[in-house]
């Protein structure tokens, strides 16, 4: 989303986000949850964040959001790390991780931003706030943190800038590398 975008962001009322996270549920499957845990037994966030809070899981997010569809304002929604585990394991064919990378999308896009991550250069999502935190935290190194909080696209545009800067000049005064990728 661009910057643009973020500032215009529309605030929806608690009844349009109802009706969109219920299209979210039947879309992806959850109302196809047979409650066996297997996705939450798989979960790598016990691992991660070193423990387990049902609110949190797989399977508890699924029963919120089936019960509880307007309490969108919530961090437990951000834990996840859309690593596809549960969808993975689950019988019933459950789409957790698409699930969450729509819900969240969605959020952003009407102005629950407070628990994302973005590029400071762009302003795309990154990641949730909490897996971003734990990363920079659980790395030790003081770089991390720029090398996390920047999107591939701003990191690439930055890495080519530096080499255009660092390439050979060529007798006509551009480097022939890039003039040569450019025109093509």
């Amino acid at each position: 989303m661009s910057k643009k975008n973020q500032k215009t962001a529309r605030r929806l009322s608690a009844k349009e986000l109802k009706r969109t996270v219920e299209r979210f549920i039947k879309r992806y499957g959850l109302n196809l949850c047979l409650e066996c845990g297997k996705c939450s037994s798989v979960c790598p966030m016990l691992n991660l964040y070193g423990e387990y809070l049902y609110d949190r899981c797989p399977r508890g997010v699924v029963e919120r959001m089936s019960f509880e569809s307007d309490r969108l304002e919530d961090e437990a929604l951000w834990y996840c790390l859309t690593c596809d585990e549960c969808s993975f394991f689950c019988p019933s064919g459950v789409d957790f991780k698409n699930f969450m990378m729509a819900l969240r999308d969605y959020l952003i896009e009407h102005g629950l931003r407070g628990f994302a991550v973005f590029c400071p250069q762009c302003g795309v999502y990154l990641m949730p706030k909490k897996e971003f935190e734990h990363l920079v935290k659980d790395s030790g190194h003081i770089k991390t943190k720029d090398l996390l909080a920047e999107c591939a696209r701003c990191k690439q545009k930055r890495y080519t800038e530096t080499l255009r800067r660092m390439a050979p000049v060529n007798r006509k005064g551009s480097s022939s590398a890039f003039n040569r990728n450019e025109r093509s």
